[in-house]
């Protein structure tokens, strides 16, 4: 079975997206923890009506990730008053922090198949 996405989904992700990602950027969250990590929206995924969203972050060379994560979902009712003010939507989704890790996957996949080619070259 496959899902639909529709256009308007993808509008609303990506509007969620850039908001969230400026929210952060400018510091607007008042938490001496978040404000010094360097945190990257890279998506989001709204459900099909529209009340809630799953953000995918990923940060930059931190070790304690999961903490990050947790203050994060501790502000996110903030953050979605935030968005919800710059955005005109009938209603802001709820939104929860999850870890990105699509681009370790990224880098063991290319680091695996760097790993085959070299053998290859080997022959």
């Amino acid at each position: 079975m496959e899902i639909q996405v529709t256009q308007r989904q993808l509008r609303v992700s990506e509007l969620l997206r850039q908001k969230i990602a400026d929210i952060l950027l400018r510091g607007n969250i008042h938490d001496k923890n978040l404000s010094r990590y360097s945190i990257t929206v890279s998506q989001v995924i709204v459900t099909p009506d529209l009340k809630f969203g799953k953000v995918f972050v990923s940060f930059l060379g931190e070790k304690n990730s999961d903490q990050i994560l947790k203050d994060l979902n501790n502000y996110a009712f903030k953050i979605q008053n935030q968005v919800g003010n710059k955005l005109r939507l009938k209603r802001t989704p709820k939104l929860k922090f999850f870890i990105d890790d699509s681009f370790d996957n990224a880098a063991k996949i290319n680091k695996s198949i760097n790993s085959i080619s070299d053998i290859d070259s080997l022959r």
